[in-house]
This record gives structure tokens, sequence and C-alpha cells, in this order.
């Protein structure tokens, strides 16, 4: 495969091609999940209905045939023997023939309670061993033999006693008041074995001894095997310190329980046991013991019923018998016997029979070459042994680096050897006999490879059947050899590479699923529910066309399954639905073996939280879950993967040719086939489609490249913080960032951790720059490491960071600072694509560096727009279709926020208050003032600076983010005070938008320049702005318009000169009407119908004529109606001389609770008021009418006793002329109308006019000069015909002679002014 530096990769590309091969590499860890319980490989499914299997061939597959692919390959490796000392010979020499249990075993080395033993003895626990010539504890044993000495994890010590009984040697720092520091407590007897002479035991029998423990460390259970066979269990408890017998089976009641579950087996096959084992939570949830018979039959028992995995122990019952070798119809005839010793560890069965006194054979049965099986199947090897054994034990095995294999809460027991042999060493057993020590060592499946390799090479039928029947997990084994850089494996290392491409095969197109179904020569299983690990096989078939599959003969004893035991319809990396494509094995087999490299930390937690004591108390903090050590292991070994598909070119297909084309069909038949149903022997067809397999493949095979570069990259990144003080680098991370951290799993790390990995990075760097500290060396380091999260640019980046460090120090001068702030800037600006700029921009604002805030924003904007795609998007109306360019502008908006958000705080530092002093806390001086804080003066002249530079700049898209700035904080002045091109432009977009404030920013803009025609259009518009505009306010929008036209030497509204002026104001007239009507309903504001008037009063300027129709005359509104009637000009006496005598009405009506002074104040008010608004439109103010009428209503109301010259004194405030009101009092009065006589005051109107000119005889300055002559001759024309008519009168009484001697004297006055 090619070289690819996945820096280059587009982004987004590089995203994309993370989440497919994680999703890959998800599959695959799925696919290694996908093993089965050892109570279901036995068959088990109720613990009250045991099962029994080794009956039949298929449990015990032959591996004789070489086209299995197992023949030559050893179950055990290598024997190394080392001979007893001539000396422990000698002395064994007199014991072994006479004392059938030598040796003894009743010692053993163990691990004690760390705490109890450093509390005992001052010497060091660690480091090498050293041996205490004295004992520790001691106790009497009673004269109780005792046959076996086992441990438990947490220290405690179990004795098994030849009478029958459990002990154990319970032990303590110091003694106690009711105990010894030292004692043994019996768990058979109670706490009778405490005071019990110590001969009461010697009537025990020998058949009652405990001859075996077996501790199950995972659950805190205590098993144990009595001399006659009979098995007990002992509950340790939870937490495993307390004890108590809980169940126990005899050998008869086994022996009849095995026979009833295997009937074709001899009951003597079952007895005696000869080995017990607890099966730990590792190996099986719902299996927890197993015994072996000395036949070799294995007991496999549980303590409670099936899928209660948390239950504590509290019966044994046999739920499986498994044959051992030889009892399946073409089974050879050899099977174990006279087994006397026995171990069974991990899924290993080791039993040594004997031959002759000396001489065993030893039987070694696994699982380990058939994982994911449905069924429990196991190899068999025999090895013949010198002398007869005593002990068999296997040596602990640890792995090869700390982390471990999974978390599964104990619900799931550990993956097969297949999974984590890379992680293991060799399994290695010790076995202890006459002739010395034997130490065997165990064969991964990797090692059996390796043997198959070396021993017939990658060419040979006997490896091309290994693949064949392993198909993934072989290639993924055949990677661990090939990977393997060590100069002694180089041999091997490229046996496996040829291997692993000669039978890699190529990808194919799946032609068609049912046949290549039907044509499988492995079951499938639609239902065994595995569709997420779909992608790794084919559609509906588990053999890939690119393996050899041309074997004559069947393969004898070989199930039909799929490789791992799985068997799916066949998916692409890409999806769950079928795919086209069979991806070839090296693909399947690359991902298996990614997958179980990263498999201890891929869905992992990369942090752990541990408590920590400080000054502030108990505090929690982040620290790394695995070590530098667990770090380095796992990116080795990805390392040699990565090194692998390097190296390899060939790991990506090239198109093939005809003759390739044509080979790989006649290697595949069954694809030859689909072929031609799907093409009809197009062979043009047929390669195109072949293509399109092989750059399918190639494609994914590309992308888990750049997912192993990039993590190996992650893993050194975290092996560079590992060994930095990880948990200080994570404590200097925001809160946010921490929880963020808390959370994320290797994964999310490797695909979605670009961030996190730059904080963590950034909070590195910052240690050093916190240490004064050069960064150089660290960012050589980042950059070899992990170029792809630190890369060229991230290095600028420290430098910059590096640089203004070292300007905040204060042993520079003003000079030398400003220098070192200009080349971070210019640092800065070489990576403004990449940068983190409000981090930057808030660095450089901590050293008033505001100019370099304008410099670098400005320069970040256009870097990340070269091509201007914000200005087009801009431009064309900002259309969401064009996501390109509302990308550009947000980017750019983000940058020019850095400035704005400057300039906010500036601004807001210049308009604050000087520092108050505040309540002081304690007594003694205040505190010296804060030097760096920024004072009122020195904000503002930065205010001014940063603003100058910004008008400097020709960038259009940050004009506008500056002018939006501008009118957000209500800075409309500085922004009109602005000469830019950019200005007029933005009013004009903001304002077609109907924005009001831009429209009320842009009257006042043209109004500045003088453009009163463009400014009382705006404010035209504004007046009719549809919504919540206040009605004062449009009126004052129109003033304002009507006054801008009049300024307006040369109108540009499309019509006549004047034309639009008076359209405005027409149009104040008409909202002056608006405003009385709204003012006249506010008074009965509050019911529903009026405060709906009221709103739409308030949202728009209304015509005239709805004015009248929808609200004067709706809510009667007499006034209104005639003021609307003045306006429009419209003549209809009958209807105006109705609406004057509603008013009238209603201001009487209004006014009755009054007194009659104040009652004739009001009724003053309204009138003058009124007739000052109509006195001088005839149409609109009918005299005649309204002097009667008043005249009227005075008299019906009693007001004309008070004062007869009310009516035409009020009228004559309204401007009415005292010669034109004595004509309609004279007219009224010759009219003779008969309602004065029915209200009884047939003089009232001669009473009135006595009064009126009285008024002028009086005062006659209140007729002009010119009128005052005729006026005169007038009046006493009047007078005298006045008095001939009371002369006239049939009844004189006081009230004609009173107004006779009036007139009279009125005459005499007027008469002197002729």
């Amino acid at each position: 495969m090619a070289n690819m530096n996945v820096t280059t990769i587009n982004t987004l590309d590089l995203m994309e091609a993370l989440h497919q091969a994680a999703s890959s590499l998800d599959q695959a860890i799925q696919m290694d999940e996908n093993y089965l319980d050892l109570s279901v490989l036995l068959q088990v499914q109720q613990y009250d209905q045991p099962t029994a299997s080794g009956n039949l061939d298929s449990d015990y597959p032959g591996v004789e045939d070489p086209r299995i692919g197992m023949s030559s390959v050893d179950e055990i490796g290598s024997i190394k023997k080392i001979p007893l000392p001539p000396e422990l010979v000698e002395q064994f020499g007199p014991k072994k023939n006479h004392d059938p249990n030598f040796p003894s075993n009743n010692c053993g080395l163990m691990a004690p309670e760390l705490r109890t033993i450093q509390s005992s003895q001052t010497a060091s626990v660690f480091g090498e061993m050293h041996l205490i010539p004295e004992p520790l504890f001691s106790i009497p044993s009673d004269n109780v033999h005792i046959l076996s000495i086992r441990n438990a994890d947490n220290g405690r010590i179990f004795m098994a006693g030849k009478d029958g009984c459990l002990y154990e040697l319970h032990y303590q720092a110091e003694d106690g008041w009711f105990s010894r520091k030292c004692r043994k407590i019996n768990h058979s007897k109670g706490k009778l074995s405490t005071i019990m002479m110590s001969f009461y035991y010697f009537s025990a029998s020998d058949d009652a001894a405990v001859v075996r423990i077996s501790i199950d460390n995972s659950r805190n259970i205590l098993y144990t095997q009595s001399e006659a066979g009979t098995l007990q269990v002992f509950d340790m408890g939870e937490d495993g310190m307390s004890m108590s017998r809980v169940a126990s089976l005899s050998q008869d009641s086994i022996v009849q329980k095995a026979a009833l579950i295997a009937k074709m087996v001899d009951k003597s096959n079952f007895k005696p046991i000869i080995h017990i084992a607890a099966i730990p939570r590792e190996e099986s949830v719902n299996i927890h013991l197993v015994a072996v018979t000395h036949t070799g039959m294995r007991l496999y028992f549980t303590t409670v019923p099936l899928g209660n995995t948390r239950g504590r122990p509290y019966t044994l019952s046999l739920v499986h018998t498994r044959l051992p070798p030889g009892y399946s119809a073409r089974a050879p005839p050899q099977r174990p016997s006279n087994v006397h010793t026995a171990l069974y560890t991990k899924g290993t069965l080791m039993l040594a029979a004997s031959q002759s006194e000396d001489s065993d054979l030893l039987w070694t049965i696994a699982s380990d070459a058939f994982p994911f099986k449905k069924h429990l199947q196991e190899t068999h090897e025999m090895r013949p042994l010198d002398g007869r054994t005593w002990a068999i034990e296997e040596v602990p095995n640890e792995l090869l680096g700390a982390v471990p294999l999974s978390f599964t809460d104990g619900l799931k027991p550990d993956p097969p050897a297949v999974v984590t042999q890379h992680m293991r060493s060799n399994r290695k057993f010790v076995i202890i006999n006459s002739q010395g020590s034997y130490i065997l060592t165990k064969q991964n499946p990797s090692d059996k490879l390796r043997q198959l390799l070396l021993n017939f090479g990658p060419t040979s039928v006997e490896v091309e059947a290994y693949f064949q029947r392993h198909q993934e997990q072989a290639f993924a084994t055949c990677l661990l050899l090939a990977c393997n850089q060590s100069v002694t494996e180089q041999q091997v290392s490229e046996l496996a590479t040829a291997a692993f491409f000669r039978y890699g095969g190529d990808p194919k197109y799946n032609y068609d699923v049912t046949l290549a179904a039907a044509n499988s020569p492995y079951d499938v299983h639609p239902g065994s529910g595995l569709g997420s690990v779909s992608r790794f096989m084919g559609a509906g078939t588990s053999i890939h066309p690119g393996m050899p599959n041309q074997i004559s003969t069947p393969i004898p004893n070989v199930t039909r399954h799929m490789s791992f035991g799985y068997n799916t319809t066949l998916s692409g990396p890409s999806g769950g639905q079928a795919s086209e494509v069979i991806f070839s094995n090296r693909f399947h087999g690359l991902c298996l073996y990614l997958a179980r490299i990263l498999r201890p930390i891929w869905n992992f937690r990369m942090v752990i939280e541990y408590p920590i004591k400080t000054e502030k108390g108990m505090e929690e903090l982040l620290g790394s879950r695995c070590n530098s050590d667990d770090i380095s292991w796992v990116l080795n070994k990805l390392k040699d993967l990565k090194d692998f598909v390097d190296r390899n070119s060939q790991f990506t297909s090239p198109l093939l040719s005809e003759g390739s084309f044509t080979q790989s069909l006649q290697r595949s038949p069954r694809a030859r086939l689909g072929l031609q149903r799907a093409a009809d022997g197009d062979d043009q067809s047929m390669r195109r489609l072949q293509a399109e397999a092989d750059c399918q493949e190639n494609n994914y095979l590309k992308q888990l490249q750049i997912l192993i570069n990039i993590s190996c990259e992650a893993l050194g990144l975290w092996h560079i913080l590992c060994t930095h003080r990880f948990h200080i680098i994570v404590k200097n991370l925001t809160k946010e960032q921490q929880n963020v951290l808390r959370h994320m799993t290797f994964r999310h790390f490797v695909t979605q951790g670009k961030e996190m990995s730059h904080a963590l990075i950034t909070s590195l760097i910052g240690m050093y720059l916190n240490d004064n500290a050069v960064t150089d060396a660290i960012s050589a380091r980042l950059r070899e490491v992990c170029p792809a999260f630190y890369s060229y640019e991230d290095h600028i980046y420290s430098k910059a960071n590096e640089m203004l460090k070292t300007a905040t120090g204060t042993q520079h001068s003003s000079v030398e600072r400003e220098k070192l702030l200009a080349e971070a800037l210019t640092k800065y600006k070489q990576i403004s694509a990449q940068l983190d700029l409000p981090t930057v921009c808030r660095q450089f604002s901590a050293v008033r560096f505001y100019r370099g805030i304008v410099d670098l924003a400005l320069t970040s904007a256009e870097t990340r727009d070269p091509q201007g795609f914000a200005v087009h998007f801009y431009d064309n109306g900002e259309p969401s279709e064009d996501t390109q360019g509302m990308c550009a502008y947000r980017l750019r908006m983000d940058c020019y926020k850095c400035i704005t958000e400057t300039l906010d705080f500036l601004l807001s530092t210049s308009l604050s208050h000087p520092q108050s002093p505040s309540v002081p806390s304690s007594p003694g001086p205040p505190p010296a003032p804060d030097p760096n804080r920024l004072t009122n003066r020195e904000a503002q002249i930065y205010v001014d600076e940063v603003f100058s530079l910004a008008l400097k700049s020709q960038d259009k898209m940050f004009h506008i983010c500056l002018y939006d700035w501008l009118i957000m904080k209500q800075l409309s002045e500085k922004l009109l005070e602005i000469q830019s091109p950019y200005l007029e432009p933005y009013l004009k977009r903001k304002a077609d938008m109907n924005h009001l404030e831009t429209l009320d920013l842009l009257w006042k803009y043209y109004e500045k320049i003088q453009n009163y025609a463009a400014a009382a259009n705006i404010l035209d518009k504004l007046a009719g702005q549809a919504g919540e505009i206040p009605l004062s306010k449009r009126m004052e929008y129109l003033s304002r318009a009507i006054m801008c036209a009049k300024g307006c030497t040369r109108l540009t509204y499309p019509s006549t000169d004047g034309e639009f002026l008076h359209q405005l104001e027409e149009k104040m007239e008409v909202a002056q009407l608006q405003l009385n009507i709204s003012e006249a309903l506010h008074r009965n504001k509050g019911i529903p119908e009026v405060d709906e008037a009221l709103i739409r009063l308030n949202s728009q300027l209304i015509d005239i004529n709805t004015l009248y129709a929808e609200f004067a005359d709706r809510f009667d509104l007499s006034e209104c109606k005639l003021a609307i009637i003045h306006c429009a000009g419209y003549h209809d006496p009958t209807m105006v001389e109705a609406l004057w005598q509603d008013i009238i009405d209603k201001e009487f009506q209004n006014s009755q609770h009054l007194d009659t002074q104040a009652r004739m104040k009001t009724l003053n008010q309204k009138l003058v008021n009124l007739g000052r608004i109509y006195a001088t439109s005839e149409k609109c103010f009918p005299l005649a009418f309204l002097v009667k009428l008043l005249e009227r209503r005075c008299c019906e109301c009693n007001l004309d006793v008070a004062d007869l010259s009310l009516v035409f004194r009020t009228l004559q405030d309204t401007g009415i002329t005292l010669p034109r009101l004595h004509e309609i009092y004279d007219r009224l009065y010759k009219s003779k109308d008969f309602c004065w006589k029915t209200l009884k005051k047939p003089f009232h109107l001669l009473e009135v006019i006595e009064k009126l000119l009285r008024s002028f005889a009086e005062s006659p300055n209140v007729v002009p000069a010119y009128d005052r002559r005729h006026f005169t001759t007038t009046s006493l024309d009047a007078i005298a015909f006045y008095l001939v008519e009371l002369q006239s009168e049939s009844t004189a009484g006081g009230t004609v002679s009173f107004l006779m001697k009036n007139f009279k004297d009125i005459q005499a006055r007027l008469e002197r002014f002729i």
C-alpha cells in the first residue's frame, strides 16, 4: 500500500475515512465478542437438565488428513526437562517405594495478606525474595495430618485435614483481646473444634479425609473433595472474608447422575475422582466446577441456576458429562485410563495416565484450535513421560501489556486464545516426577501456523488447507507472524507475508446472492443474529472466492460452519444492507488483527478519576487509565502492523487484466456461473464489475491505513502526555473540556478528538511556557510523533505563543516588547487559516495589543475565504441553498467577532465609572490599585485607535459587520459620521428588508448629506409602515417629511412640483383626524371593541373614508365626524346641524351634575375650541342654527338667569364679530319663532340683544373702527324697531318696561357716537 500523509488529506475526507474505518473496526471487535459461554458449548440449558458430549466425531475432530491443515501440528511445543539433583534422588529413593502419598502435598508456597505481613515484619516485601530464619506464625496441628494447602487471592490460607475437616490458618498483625495473632479455625465442625480434645479426631475414617481444595477467587467459592469422592461447597461471602458450608454431593450420587446422562458408558468410569478445578467467571459464567475421574471423564457442576450470575451458591448440580477421546464411532481405540494426576485450567486438560510403574502417558486436550464454534470441539495429543507424575501445575501467564483484555463485569467469559494470543506469552506447565521437572510450552494458534510454514512452506497443501479452514482467523493470525520484526523471526515473517497474499484472494462482485448461498460448502444460519458483523463476510456465503477451494474429495470430520463459527448475510463495510462486493480475506484479516491490537483501549475511557488529598481537602483528579508502558506496548504492535502495510504496496489490488480476470474465474466456478447469469457472458461487463469490486476494497483498505496511521499518532501523543504529568495537563483544561475528556474513549479520540488533542497539546505547551522553558524540543518531538495532531502550523502557533509569553515579561523595554508582539503577530498571520483566533485575541487583549487583534482578525477572514464566497453569498441575498457561501460567511463573521468583542470591552471600560473604594474586609490601609487595569482615558484612546484601524479596511464584509455592531450598540451618530462607500448600500439593503431602525438611520443619512428628496420619501415610507409604530411617531415622520420636502429645491417624486408636498400635508391632516379618533376612543378603553380599534389605529395610517365609516360613525364620535366632513370639504347642512346638535346636547348632558358657573365655563371652553376650528367655514359652522340652539338650551337649563350674555360672548370668543352676532339675533327675533313662548320666555331674545348692544355701547372698541359707525347706525335702527315692538305688546309688564328703559338708555349712548 502506498504511503500516504494524512495531514495532506482534506479534513472532511479524513473524518469520513476515519469514521468508515472505525465502523469496520467496530464490526471486527463485535465479531470477536460473539464467542459462546462454556455452558452453551456444552448444550446446557437448565441446571436440572444435564447433557453429555464427547461421543461424536465432531467433538474430537481428527487432524491426520493434511487437508484439514492441522497435521504435524503439536499442541505442546517444546518440553524442557530439568533433572533432580543427585542429592534429592538419593533421599527420595527409600521413600517413594513405601509411601503411596509421596511426595507429600502438605506444604504450600503462597502470597500472604500484605498489610498483615508488613505490620509484623519491617523488612521490605518487594524486590528480591528473602528467607526469614524464624517463622512468623506457628500453631500446633493437634495430631491432624494436613493433606493439602491452598490460599485465596486475598491472603486466606486453607488446609485439608485427614480428619475430614477444612481448616483455615487465620493470622493477624497483633494479638487481640479475645484472639491470638495466629490460630486455626475448623470450618467443618464449627466452634466445637476449639474446645474438643485432640483425641476426638483419631476416630475419623480415612475415607472422610479431605484430599483436595480448589478456590474460585472470582466468585469467592471454595470446593473440597474427600478421599471417598464427596464434594463440598463453601461460600466465602460476597467480599471473600466469611465462610459457610452450603452444599455437599457424595460420590455415589455423582456416579448415579452421570450414568443416567451418559448411558452408553459404564459406571466404573465415573469414579474415583482424581482432580477438581474451579472454573472462574473468566472461563464460564454458568459452569462453576469440573471434576476429572481416573478415566478422563469430566463432570461439570454449577452452584446456582443458569443465568443467575450474581447469586450466592446454595447447591451443587451436575449439568454435563464430557467423555474423553475414544468414545466416538470412528475414533481410535485408545482412551485415557489409569489416570492418577490431572490438571484443568482455562479450557486445557492434562491427564497423567500410568503406562507402567516408571512411565506415564500425558494426554493434552484443548479447544484453542476451534474457537467460535457452536459446540465444544477439542484436539487431543499424547506424549510419553519417563517416571511417575507427582504434580502438574501451570506457570502464571501474565499479559505482555498490563492493559486489561476486556471489562465484562463477570457477565461474559474472556475471549478465546486466538483473540488474545498477541497479548500473552505461551502458556507453560510444570510436571514434577521422580525424574525431575518437565516444563511444557503450549502452542498458540500463531505457533501452529508458524510450524506449518516452517515445515511445509507457504505453497503446501497443509498451509492452503489451514487458511481455507480458518479463513479470517487464519489471516489475522498470519498477520501476527508477518508483522514480527524480530531478526530471529525474519524468515517466518517472510513466509507468512507470502502466504497472506497468496491466499488472501481478490474482492469479488456478488453476482447472485441466492446462487452463492445455495452452492456454499458451509452452513448458513440466518438466525444467528450477527447482522452487525456482516460487513466482513460474503452475502449468504462464508467462503470467499479468492480462496483456493478446488479440493477433489470432502474434508473428513469438518463441521460445515463459516469462519469463526458465524453465519450471516454479507454486507459491505458501508452499511448493514447486502453488499454487491465480497471483500477479500486479506481485508477481513487486517480488520480483525487491527481490532485485536486496539481492543483493550478502543471502546474504553482514556482517563480515570482518583481522589487525592490537598490543602483544600479531597480532590478528584483525572489520570490516564493506561500508563506509558501499556501505551508503548500497544503502540509497538500497531507500528509493526503499520510498517507491514506501508512496505507491501501490493496490498491494494491493481485493476485486473483480461488474463488475470479469466484466471480468477477459473479459480471460482461459482463466481463464473453468477457472472454468466448476470452478464450473459459479456466479458466487458464482467471486467467492469470486477474493477468496481477492486476499487471499493482499495478504498476501504486506504481508510484502514489512515486509521492505523492516526491511531499510531494518537497513541504516541498519549504516551508523551503520560510522561509529562498527565493529571497536571488535564487539570489545566477548562471544566467543559475535562467533562468531555472524562467520558472520551480512544475511539472517539481518534475519530473526533481533534479539538481535545489540540487542547491537551496546548496545555502541555503551556506547562513549558509557564516554566519559562523553550518549546522547540517538545514541539519537534510532537511533530515527529503525531504530525496529524501537531502539524507545522501547530509548531508555528507554539512559537508565536512563546514570543507572546516572553513579551509579557516586565524585563523588556517598550521597544523590545512591541518588536516581540509584532513578530508573534507575523507568525500568527502565517497560520491564520487554522488559528484558534478567539484564544489568540484574548492573549493580545491581555497585553493591550489591540491593533494586532484587528490585523490578525482581518487577515484570518481573508485567508479562510480567499475566493470571496461570502461576498457573493451576501450580494445575492444570502440564499439558503448556497451552503458554501453560507459557510464562508459564517467563517468571516467569526473572525470579525473578535474585533467587535474587543470594541465592546474597550467601550464599556471607557464609559464605566472609576473603581470606587469597597468596604474593607480587614483593618489596615486600603489595597493598592491594580496597575494593569485600564483607565477610562486609556480605554477611550484604544477605542479610537481600533475604530480608526477598522475603518481603513477595504473588507466589505467587515464593514457590514461593524455597521451591525454600531446599530446594536445604539451608536447611530457614530455610524452616520462614517464616510465609506459601503454605508449607503448597507443602509439601503437593510431598508429594503423593512428594518425600521435602518430606515430611521437612512433618512438621517440622506438629511446629513442634504439629499432632502430621498429623506422625505424615506420618512413618508416610515409613516406608512405597518407595524407597532405609535401614531404620534407616524405624525412626527410626516411632519419631518413635510419639512424635508419644503427644503428640497428639486423633488425627485414622479409628479409635478409641489404635488408631493401637498400629498404629505393631506396625509398629515388625515393623521390628525386619526389621532383625534384615537384620543376619543381612549376614554372608553377597556371595552374589547374599543381596544381592538385602538390597536388598529396605532398600527397604520388609515384613509379618511375608513376613518369615518369604521371608527367615527361606528362609535358615534360626532366631533370626529364633523372634523372629517370639514377635512373632506363635504357639504351637507342637515348632517352638519345634526352633528352640532349632538355635540351640544352631549355637552349639556355631561355637565348637568356641575354647578351653574362650572357648567357655563365647561360649555364655553367646548364651544370656543370647536368654534376656532370651524368658525371660518360656513359649511361646518351654521351660526344661526348654533345661536338658536344654544339659546334654547340655555333657557331650558336656566343658564340665562345667571348670564344672558353667555352664548354671544362665547361665540364672540371664537372670532365671530359683534355686528355679525347682532345680525343673527335680530333675524331670529324677527322670525317670531313660537318656541320662546313655549319656553315661557317670549322676550328672551330681546334681553340677549339688549345685553349685546349694551356691551357695544359700553365698549365700542369691540367693533373695528372702520365698521363702528355703520354698526352704530344699524343698532339705532334696530333699537327703534325694538321699542316699537315693545310698545305694541298688549300686556305691559315689568319685563317690557325694563327692556324699553334699557333700550332707550343704549339709544342715547349710541346717538352720542354719531
